[in-house]
């Protein structure tokens, strides 16, 4: 699909999660009213129903309540373990069709492990929820364990522990949990060791499925468009005769009281530091789990936050910093997150401390508490966006708190909190003698030490008692006021298609409204074809169109950055500059009741950008570390390779980011002339989705985008480069664990008819039922992360195949690759597995499309590269008219293996 692969980078100017600007007495009323059936069975069985019918989509979940955690002494990756099991066969089901038959109906199944639960869910048309039911069912209590199954997916768990290896965020997390806790069970990695899980026979897997996986230690949540009575009738007839094993959970280790401070350094062979700092918390039942969550907000969540502004924006420490509360079964922990340079440790650490210990010396400001409150009360209706949030949340309150409808106790809690009380929870959790630190990148050790951490520790702290004169808290812009009707007249309405309005404006830009009302939020989408392929130049404009967009939320002419990110987080909406291959923009999440002020941001932010010279600095000190970065995540530079070495001079072959040496050259003129150049009323394209009327929401924007320049758009047409004639490879060397591989071709462009044949192709490839998948992974055990992708643009794209596995088997996954890939050139698929194929991309189409911001940006995209706004509502069709002679003619047209292009990334 090429709308995923367009967008490739999505700037983070507000909040990371999708939240809203409403009234604490809306939410609460949005709880009550919700439809929710719990029922326990007379075996145990926990069922809990929620029916939403605003999408045609539901979502099965069955939580057993076991992870990590709870293992015995040489257990230890057990839980996960079987999250993978549960996938490889049952006494009906043979190898890949527990996730086959799931996919076959346009589902989607999957699995996670944490500490506490293995959570099992299967997302799919709503008329299929019956086949969920079903298939999890069956996994749950018949899977046969082969031991050879056991013995192939014991290999594909090694490759996920040495792919975590090579991640920087794993090896930090096992670190900071090893340090934070000394006795309970969350100190150990829920992968559990190597040497641990290579032991695994049938034997042990069996014993502990057998103990575990039983009604009354199981909860089965269903959201979605069904109907209760029905669903609860199939789980009945599914799962009513299994017999309980009267299993409780054994009480765990108690973590001792934390008197000391404790550190943890780690050198590891990564570009950035990274560094997490961690206070004990609490279990997610405990009332001040609330309270911990605001302050996190207010600390280090969103643009405007404390942290953010001051170590990130102001002292240009760090290249991003996060807070957030962990709150698990039993008491978890409170932490900051940053990503530095080396040598700036123990400055960072200095600073974070001190900024977590004003916390413990003044209350937080009313603005501050307000901001953090209007964005977690106004979550619940991005949640209920998808089926996939609500059960998620249902289950989670269920499992953890006992009861589903505690939910409204932590809502209320939220709603009464004051700054003395969150005064009061910082002064009791955050003390300095339970702070908990670790660190881990190239040459940590000397960078620091536990000494080194200590003094800067106790030197932050003392600077704050012996001279702290007060801090009543900071100020906030509070939320602007609605603004007043726009003045111009409406423009005209040309088509109404299937509920999709479209207006011409004045400015020359077109307006594609989508109302839908079954939720309250509005998502709206600015495009105009940019991307990679307006920078004409390489040495000089190489990364431009993404320097751009970042700047776009980085002021206007009213605000400053500051401001502008206030002003939005106090609104609770995202405003968002994103850039691809081939387009530009800018979006915004929002929800109705804050749409006109949040709309005259966004509007402003388009129309009348700073590109203030501060912020231009801030902005390419971002985005040069982002390039540093990227040698940190070998699938993706494997992904650039790959690029750079299809695509010998078109702009597709370049990363979205640039490079060091043409961000360094960027201006403010170079900036200011690059958006003059891309963002003109003609051409561009807006689009609205969610909870809207079409006429008012095109007066507002003719209103306010009438500052748009109404000059003719420029065409970027760059000379396409000639096929390859010959194979080609290039390879990268990193001191890692694994090997990344990605084998691929030229594709296709979107207005290519064929593409939608490719993505058959794709699919039949990849998908937990696909022949990658299965030969590959659950035969060979050659890999955990593998998949096959088209990517189309408005030029044409790339086909390809990714795979991450040790570096001995390499040669092996090459050559499984080029055998697969070789069987679609020898004979097109079967009728059943093509159904299958087209069956899995057009129910997920329509699982993706419940989000507003999904369907937003197909509608915008699709306008863009003219094949009009409405093309996604022809996607089933389009799909469904794909045959096999066509797979077998585009495969033969795309799948060049005498042409294919080589890319390795290797220790």
């Amino acid at each position: 699909m090429y709308i995923d692969a367009e967008v490739e980078r999505i700037h983070s100017s507000t909040v990371a999660v999708y939240r809203a600007g409403v009234n604490s007495g809306s939410v609460a009323c949005a709880v009550k009213n919700q439809p929710t059936r719990f029922t326990t069975l007379s075996n145990g069985l926990d069922v809990l129903l929620r029916e939403t019918h605003s999408a045609p989509v539901a979502e099965i979940q069955i939580w057993c309540k076991v992870g990590s955690a709870d293992e015995a002494p040489g257990e230890e990756g057990l839980a996960h373990f079987h999250e993978h099991m549960l996938f490889k066969g049952t006494e009906r089901r043979g190898l890949g069709e527990v996730a086959g038959e799931i996919e076959g109906v346009g589902g989607r199944i999957n699995a996670y492990t944490s500490f506490d639960q293995t959570v099992y869910y299967a997302t799919l048309p709503g008329a299929e929820v019956g086949t969920a039911v079903d298939v999890l069912a069956d996994a749950l209590q018949h899977s046969i364990f082969d031991p050879d199954e056991v013995s192939r997916e014991v290999e594909v768990v090694l490759e996920e522990i040495r792919r975590s290896e090579d991640t920087p965020g794993d090896v930090l997390g096992d670190a900071l949990f090893r340090t934070a806790y000394t006795a309970h069970p969350y100190r150990a990695p829920i992968l559990g060791p190597a040497k641990n899980v290579a032991s695994f026979t049938r034997e042990k897997v069996s014993r502990f499925f057998k103990r575990w996986y039983a009604p009354d230690n199981l909860l089965v949540v269903g959201a979605g468009d069904f109907d209760s009575d029905q669903v609860l009738e199939q789980i009945q007839a599914a799962l009513g005769d299994a017999q309980p094993s009267g299993i409780t959970r054994q009480p765990r280790k108690t973590e001792p009281e934390q008197s000391l401070l404790r550190s943890s350094v780690l050198s590891r062979p990564f570009e950035r530091s990274h560094l997490e700092f961690v206070y004990p918390a609490t279990a997610f039942a405990h009332p001040d789990t609330p309270l911990l969550d605001l302050l996190a907000f207010v600390l280090g969540e969103g643009d405007s936050s404390r942290l953010t502004q001051d170590l990130k924006e102001r002292d240009a420490l760090v290249d991003g910093i996060h807070a957030s509360c962990f709150t698990p079964l039993d008491p978890g922990v409170f932490g900051v997150s940053a990503l530095l340079e080396p040598p700036r440790v123990n400055e960072v650490i200095h600073a974070i401390t001190k900024e977590i210990q004003q916390l413990r010396h003044a209350p937080v400001s009313r603005e501050e508490l307000e901001k953090a409150r209007i964005n977690f009360l106004s979550s619940e209706y991005f949640e209920r966006e998808s089926v996939s949030g609500i059960a998620h949340k249902l289950g989670n309150f269920q499992a953890i708190c006992g009861d589903y409808r505690d939910e409204e106790r932590y809502l209320e809690t939220i709603r009464e909190a004051t700054p003395e009380a969150l005064f009061d929870v910082a002064q009791r959790y955050f003390a300095p003698e339970k702070l908990n630190i670790a660190v881990v990148g190239p040459e940590a050790a000397e960078a620091t030490s536990a000494e080194r951490i200590a003094e800067a520790v106790q030197s932050a702290c003392s600077e704050i008692d012996g001279s702290y004169a007060g801090r009543t808290g900071r100020s906030q812009a509070k939320p602007t006021e609605a603004t007043q009707k726009p003045s111009s007249p409406l423009p005209a309405r040309r088509a109404q298609r299937n509920e999709l309005h479209r207006y011409e404006l004045s400015n020359g830009s077109q307006l594609f409204v989508a109302p839908q009302h079954h939720t309250h939020v509005v998502a709206v989408r600015s495009a105009f074809v940019g991307g990679l392929l307006a920078e004409a130049d390489a040495k000089t404009q190489a990364g431009l169109s993404n320097f751009l967009t970042g700047l776009w939320v980085r002021g206007t002419e009213n605000d400053n950055a500051a401001d502008f990110a206030r002003k939005t987080e106090c609104l609770a909406a995202e405003i968002d500059g994103f850039t691809g291959r081939s387009t530009s923009g800018l979006t915004l999440d929002v929800h109705t009741d804050c749409l006109e002020p949040a709309l005259e941001l966004y509007t402003e932010a388009l129309v009348a950008p700073a590109f203030d010279d501060i912020e231009i600095e801030r902005e390419r000190r971002d985005v040069l570390a982002a390039i540093a970065r990227r040698e940190d995540n070998l699938g993706a530079m494997c992904f650039n390779l790959f690029l750079r070495t299809l695509f010998d001079k078109h702009p597709y072959g370049r990363p979205i980011g640039g490079e060091s040496d043409s961000v360094l050259k960027f201006t403010r003129e170079t900036v200011k002339n690059h958006y003059e150049q891309l963002v003109r009323g003609p051409g561009s394209i807006i689009g609205v989705a969610g909870d809207v009327d079409p006429d008012n929401i095109a007066a507002l924007l003719s209103d306010k985008l009438s500052r748009l320049s109404s000059a003719e758009a420029t065409l970027f047409a760059p000379k396409i480069d000639p096929l390859p004639t010959e194979i080609r490879e290039a390879h990268i060397r990193k001191d890692r664990a694994q090997t990344h591989l990605v084998l691929g071709m030229n594709g296709l462009s979107v207005s290519d008819p064929d593409r939608f044949a490719l993505d058959v192709i794709s699919q039949v490839l990849a998908g937990q039922s696909g022949r990658l998948f299965l030969e590959l992974r659950d035969k060979q055990s050659l890999a955990y992360a593998l998949s096959a992708s088209s990517s189309e643009g408005i030029a044409p794209g790339f086909f390809a195949v990714y795979i991450a596995t040790a570096p001995e088997k390499a040669a092996q996954a090459k050559e499984g690759i080029l055998v697969e890939l070789d069987r679609l050139l020898q004979s097109p698929p079967g009728p059943e597995e093509l159904e299958h194929a087209k069956r899995h991309l057009t129910g997920n189409f329509s699982i993706n499309q419940q989000r507003a911001s999904n369907r937003v940006a197909h509608i915008t995209h699709d306008a863009l590269y003219g094949l009009g706004a409405d093309a996604s509502q022809h996607y089933a069709a389009d799909i469904a008219a794909v045959t096999a002679e066509d797979v077998l003619r585009v495969a033969r047209r795309i799948l060049r293996l005498d042409a294919y292009v080589l890319a390795q990334v290797q220790p």
